[in-house]
């Protein structure tokens, strides 16, 4: 099991954490596939392929925890990428 941490300071507070958080998994599910859902205070994306996310909003911070299965880590430089591109392009 592979693990992916990204962790993003933001000038904004829980519910525009909140929103960015959205708007960044409703572009993985996009280009990527899978599926996501709130858990309480937080939001979990699940793959078939193994793939599993919690992405944790907060005030002032966006954390996201990626833990990809021995048949997907190959593809954790191209899911890094594209979370940081995402994340770039809704913040600029």
């Amino acid at each position: 099991m592979s693990n992916i941490n990204v962790c993003r300071k933001l000038d904004m507070d829980e519910d525009e954490c909140r929103v960015v958080a959205e708007n960044l998994l409703e572009r993985l599910v996009s280009k990527m596939g899978g599926s996501y859902e709130s858990e309480g205070d937080h939001y979990v994306y699940k793959h078939t392929t193994g793939v599993k996310a919690q992405v944790q909003p907060k005030e002032g911070e966006l954390n996201i925890d990626v833990k990809l299965s021995l048949m997907t880590r190959a593809f954790g430089p191209k899911l890094t990428q594209e979370i940081n591109r995402q994340l770039d392009k809704h913040l600029a």
